[in-house]
């Protein structure tokens, strides 16, 4: 057998480096749709593969939590989906690549910072990504001995590539391949319509079944059972928009109990049927302990035009994601809905690495990061298997904790940690042997308080030294539950909708409960008895919700005052971000949690303060940061959106991105502005803090809004992080025509009225203050004599002009506000004059005097300097010696002026 295999394997990695890899969907192609009945019905063909016959029995297939040495995937187009994954899953495990090109991949790989020290690049022939359906799957002998590898005949007959890559992978990990390829096991079936719980219960669609039409549902619970040692075997009817009807496309189990549900609104596209599935398996299927099956609802996003599939929208869904040991890899889509589902996998995973991937460009394909991953266990695996306490009322008993504990050396001893809410040391309860055969641990939690919320994990450890607890993420992750804990709680799909759009209350109680009553005031139904209901409201305003939820014999009240705002948005404004972020209607976002967020800035900035992204301080490479507002465009034609910004990239490999985007009250999501590097770059890069001091290192922004005029739509801006500067955003307006508009104001405060400037020609200091209630000032135009000499655009709106000849001048200046509105200031007066020489007068006094313009036309100034006060005879004379003008004046000490008018002298 094994020479056999050998040959094989050097022929497929000869042929993988011709290999032309196909873009191909998840679901089948129109041809192998056409053919597909046809080669259903044909009798299957000898197939002398390895071993195509059953594993040694008993054997029992792993569940995805349980620890793996390796994921697969092969590189076949959505590199930066896959990328993504290996920088996720290379500090968990090794990451095994199927790829036509080794040194491509390791090449993408490195440039992207990735490290290749836990990753095996194997070159192969393979046809699509979707290693999921046709991948390997790893089963135990015995539960926890010998590791071996299971396949079947994949559901896409022609991808005949595809089909070889169990047998590579058995060739590469050294480990055994049991076929179920060859009469009476050829089974026909694919991976991502094949969920289990790691104790001998299998789910699938009802597609395995229409799949092997000449084999009864016992044939294929009869090959099931001998080559993943599947006890049960559920099967679902399949959905009516899932084209592909693979069941991890809208559930994922999390533990042996629990299970992660797909949720639409009310009546829409799978919804029904799904919850007709679900209320099934909590109904009649009970867990392998015997148990009820706990269901989390987990809500499927519409795509980005804010369509389901039963309105041709894509089949988005948070379902499909992988286990990677303490990492859950999660398909994100949109912010907006992310944050929702990342929230839920974390609560029901504490301690979990949850990561978000985006699978906007798979998902059309009908698949997202579990359709292009495979796992495979370790070797040597110490097994916990655990019915994990639930929320219980009792406060006088001890909560026995049980679980399936199993290594191929037997264990040594295990033991119970446990802590009480807000305690952080755990203490250590030793778990006896229950049951030798079974291989059941025991150990009692002591009774607890009412209020009290426990959490704990099991350790063990195998007589070999192999340790391992449970949950893997232990002691930082643990279960949790409550005591006496009818404990309402609830979250909305989104926080505010617009009126008549329909929302999703969803219920994360907890608690042993069997019943909900809620109500909606001002909301359309204002009552319901359902768990996860929908609500729309028609009338804008804020709405509050109460949930009571009941276990039959209490029950407990949750109101909150304020559960979702209902409006139309706000009438638009100007935002300079000159208060503190609280104070105004922009809500920052960040997704991450990290230490990189929009925040206001003063540092050096051309206007008082401004939004900042601190791309440089934070490694943001692969984040995304948000702020939104959402406005009112009731009544308003061409409205246009306004704001400025300032950004400097670090180099040419980091530097960062900004998205700006119109989002509808029906979701749907218009990309309005988008630019990354360079192109966003109001300045040089530099490799120092960018802080935009110039005033022209602003770059303004003018959007037409046009399509949504009468509308309401949320202003979202998105920080596109790269590690590379700091981006900067500010004086955010949204104008129209019909929007009232203050105009600026602005006086001259330099020079001042009348002033007289003598000697040499000046360089006037012309400065300003401007302002404006409802905006800012845009730039400032100067005048002389009513002459346009220059514009400032910047504050502080300051120019300085050299006047080129002597004389009197009107000084002016215009103030423009964003909204075009403008101001003119009051006039300022003054005079420009060579000097004519001083002349002391004789006597005592020491009386000075000079006079200008000299010859005078119109006016003759008098400029007099006296210690004291004096009285004097002011004469003048014309160029013949004769006294045109004579006048007695008293002068005060000090100086003083005289303005003589000259135009009617003789």
């Amino acid at each position: 057998m094994k020479q056999l295999f050998t040959t094989l394997l050097l022929s497929l990695l000869f042929f993988g480096t011709t290999a032309q890899v196909s873009p191909l969907p998840n679901y089948p192609t129109a041809r192998e749709a056409d053919k597909m009945q046809e080669w259903l019905l044909k009798p299957r063909p000898t197939n002398t593969r390895v071993v195509p016959m059953p594993p040694p029995a008993p054997i029992r297939t792993m569940a995805e939590w349980e620890e793996v040495q390796a994921v697969i995937i092969t590189w076949a187009g959505e590199y930066a989906i896959l990328r993504e994954i290996v920088r996720a899953a290379v500090t968990e495990c090794r990451v095994i690549i199927i790829a036509s090109n080794p040194a491509s991949v390791a090449a993408n790989l490195t440039n992207n910072n990735i490290p290749l020290d836990n990753v095996d690049i194997i070159q192969a022939p393979f046809d699509s990504i979707w290693v999921r359906d046709y991948g390997p799957w790893a089963v135990y002998h015995n539960d926890v001995d010998s590791l071996m590898i299971v396949d079947w005949i994949y559901n896409r007959p022609w991808r005949t590539q595809d089909d070889q890559i169990p047998t590579v992978l058995a060739g590469h990990l050294n480990l055994p391949i049991y076929e179920a390829t060859v009469a009476p096991y050829d089974w026909i079936h694919t991976g991502g319509n094949n969920l289990r719980d790691g104790m001998g219960t299998n789910f699938s669609s009802e597609l395995v079944l229409e799949e092997n039409p000449g084999k009864t549902e016992a044939d294929i619970d009869a090959i099931a059972q001998a080559f993943l040692g599947a006890n049960r075997y559920i099967k679902f009817p399949t959905l009516p928009y899932d084209l592909i009807h693979h069941i991890d496309m809208h559930m994922r189990f999390i533990d042996e109990e629990t299970v992660i549900i797909g949720a639409y609104p009310e009546g829409v596209a799978d919804g029904p049927q799904i919850e007709e599935n679900v209320e099934y398996l909590i109904n009649e299927v009970p867990t392998a302990f015997g148990n009820t099956y706990q269901a989390i609802r987990m809500p499927m996003p519409p795509d980005a035009a804010g369509r389901y599939p039963d309105n041709n929208g894509d089949y988005r869904t948070y379902t499909n994601s992988i286990f990677v040991n303490k990492t859950l890899l999660v398909p994100t889509y949109e912010e907006r809905y992310d944050t929702t589902a990342l929230r839920i996998y974390r609560e029901a995973l504490p301690g979990y690495n949850v990561v978000g991937i985006d699978c906007n460009d798979i998902i059309p394909a009908f698949g997202a990061l579990h359709c292009i991953t495979k796992l495979i266990g370790v070797n040597d695996p110490l097994w916990i298997a655990h019915s994990r306490l639930r929320d219980t009322d009792d406060t006088e008993n001890d909560y026995l904790a049980r679980a399936i504990i199993k290594h191929r050396s037997g264990i040594a001893h295990a033991t119970l940690h446990y802590r009480i809410v807000p305690e952080l040391d755990y203490t250590a309860i030793p778990m006896t042997l229950e049951d030798s055969a079974a291989a059941i641990w025991l150990a009692a939690i002591p009774a607890q308080a009412a209020d009290a919320e426990v959490q704990y994990y099991i350790h063990a450890t195998a007589h070999s030294g192999k340790e391992q607890v449970r949950p893997l993420v232990a002691p930082e992750g643990y279960f949790p539950f409550r005591v006496d804990a009818l404990a309402p709680a609830f979250t909305v799909s989104f926080p505010e909708a617009c009126p008549g759009n329909l929302v999703q209350f969803l219920d994360q109680s907890s608690g042993n409960i069997n019943s909900w009553q809620w109500a909606f005031p001002g909301g359309q139904p204002a009552t319901s008895t359902e768990q996860n209901p929908s609500v729309s409201y028609p009338q804008e305003g804020s709405y509050g919700a109460t949930l009571i939820v009941g276990n039959g014999l209490s029950f407990d009240t949750l109101t909150i005052e304020e559960a979702i705002v209902v409006t139309r948005g706000i009438t638009p404004y100007f935002e300079a971000f000159n208060e503190p972020l609280s104070a105004n209607n922009w809500t920052v976002d960040n997704p991450d949690a990290d230490a990189a967020a929009w925040a206001t800035s003063e540092d050096g900035l051309c206007y008082r303060s401004a939004l900042v992204m601190d791309n440089y301080t934070a490694d943001t490479r692969y984040t995304s940061d948000f702020f939104r507002a959402q406005f009112s465009l009731a009544g308003l034609t061409n409205p246009k959106l306004h704001f400025a910004l300032a950004y400097a990239p670090y180099n040419e490999t980091f530097f960062d991105g900004l998205k700006v985007r119109a989002i509808t009250c029906d979701g749907d999501t218009i990309p309005l502005y988008q630019a990354f590097g360079a192109e966003l770059a109001t300045a040089p890069a530099t490799t120092e803090v960018f802080i935009p001091s110039d005033c022209n290192l602003w770059r303004q922004i003018i959007l037409p809004l046009d399509s949504f005029t009468g509308e309401s739509i949320v202003i979202e801006f998105e920080n596109v992080g790269g590690n590379g500067n700091r981006l900067y955003i500010d004086n955010i307006d949204i104008s129209a025509s019909e929007l009232a508009n203050q105009p600026p104001t602005i006086a001259i405060t330099s020079p001042g009225e009348g002033s007289l400037f003598t000697g040499s020609l000046p360089e006037l200091e012309l400065r300003v203050a401007a302002a404006d209630t409802d905006g800012i000032v845009q730039r400032v135009d100067f005048f002389i004599n009513s002459d346009s000499i220059d514009t400032a655009p910047f504050p502080p709106f300051g120019l300085n002009y050299p006047l080129t000849a002597y004389g009197t001048y009107s000084l002016q200046a215009r103030a423009v506000d964003n909204d075009g509105a403008s101001a003119l200031s009051s006039p300022v007066q003054i005079t420009v004059e060579p000097t004519t020489g001083v002349t002391t007068l004789p006597g005592s006094s020491g009386l000075q005097f000079e006079s200008f313009p000299n010859p005078a036309s119109g006016q003759l100034n008098l400029r007099f300097t006296n210690s004291q006060p004096a009285e004097v005879s002011v004469q003048l004379f014309n160029s013949l010696g004769q006294c045109v003008y004579s006048a007695p004046t008293s002068l005060p000490a000090g100086t003083a002026f005289w303005q003589l008018p000259v135009t009617q002298l003789p």
